[in-house]
């Protein structure tokens, strides 16, 4: 049975891509300019276009197309959450467990055209072919709210920058970036997996090791293509002064829905900063400041984008 053909996609998109650490406020960032006339919001990360065996692996031939898309169709489509072991009998079962995936925003039907319209086209012209992937797969969520843009906000987009800007040259990036160490404890609190961190020092190496990927990508954009925004001054530092840079880089008009998200939902409180200190002793608070000097010490002397930021908040409440 022949398929129909995908939604109409627009030939110039105006994409925002949100990515970071982890636990680094990608998702309320978004909340923030989805609430603009401009940008509807894609609700959850949408990994295929940046995560392992996703796009920057599939162009630059580490996973086949047909390897790209067992995983699309099995993993990213729908997939039970990390950490939550299913009996063996049953690995595709959710018990009651959280189901993620793209079921969640794309109908199956919806789902299968753009699947379908992807083997056709990929032999002649594979990034074509898996921009418009994306496009008609996510772009239906614009155009049913009547929006001319759209955020989407999985972790590695940053790390894999150079290949959505490969795909997308219109795209613009923000990374946001946290506290070390409330990154590194949030990460604890939400332990998934075996190797994920168990305790405030090991959250803090997790989060160096993001970042060191995250900026490895970042030297290879193009110069103005990527915002560093800290979400320690967003919510509890020079707060006007990031909201505007933020306008400014989006050439947005302020608006209420967006200002009143702003005013009413971002606080130290919601962002939980400082939640690093819970369980720890005096004695264990100073210990991680220490190490956290240490490793930002580390990232300026290597020239790290995200660096002086970094350091802003960190002096804005140094311990």
């Amino acid at each position: 049975m022949n398929q129909p053909p995908p939604a109409e996609r627009p030939s110039d998109p105006q994409l925002l891509f949100i990515g970071g650490t982890g636990r680094s406020g990608t998702h309320v960032l978004s909340h923030l300019l989805g609430s603009h006339s401009r940008y509807a919001r894609v609700p959850i990360e949408a990994r295929f276009h940046v995560n392992p065996q996703g796009f920057p692996d599939l162009l630059s031939g580490q996973v086949s197309p047909e390897q790209f898309l067992r995983k699309l169709k099995r993993f990213w489509w729908k997939r039970i959450r990390a950490g939550e072991v299913a009996p063996v009998l049953a690995r595709r079962l959710a018990f009651g467990r959280k189901v993620r995936g793209l079921y969640k925003v794309v109908s199956q039907e919806s789902f299968d055209v753009a699947v379908a319209e992807f083997e056709r086209t990929y032999p002649a012209d594979l990034d074509l072919a898996s921009r418009n992937l994306f496009l008609d797969l996510l772009w239906p969520i614009a155009a049913a709210e009547g929006k001319p843009g759209l955020i989407e906000m999985s972790c590695f987009t940053i790390a894999e920058g150079p290949t959505l800007v490969r795909l997308f040259p219109e795209a613009q990036l923000i990374h946001t970036v946290r506290d070390g160490r409330d990154a590194g404890s949030s990460k604890v609190s939400k332990r998934q997996k075996r190797s994920h961190p168990r305790d405030g020092s090991e959250g803090l190496r997790w989060w160096e090791g993001r970042l060191r990927k995250i900026e490895a990508g970042v030297r290879e954009l193009p110069e103005g293509k990527l915002l560093t925004v800290s979400l320690d001054e967003l919510v509890a530092g020079d707060r006007e002064g990031v909201y505007g840079e933020l306008l400014s880089y989006l050439q947005l008009e302020d608006e209420p829905a967006m200002r009143a998200f702003f005013e009413d939902e971002m606080s130290a409180s919601a962002a939980h900063k400082e939640r690093w200190r819970e369980g720890l002793t005096e004695e264990g608070q100073a210990a991680l400041a220490r190490e956290y000097e240490k490793t930002l010490d580390r990232l300026e002397r290597e020239g790290f984008h995200c660096a002086p930021a970094l350091r802003r908040a960190y002096e804005h409440q140094p311990a």
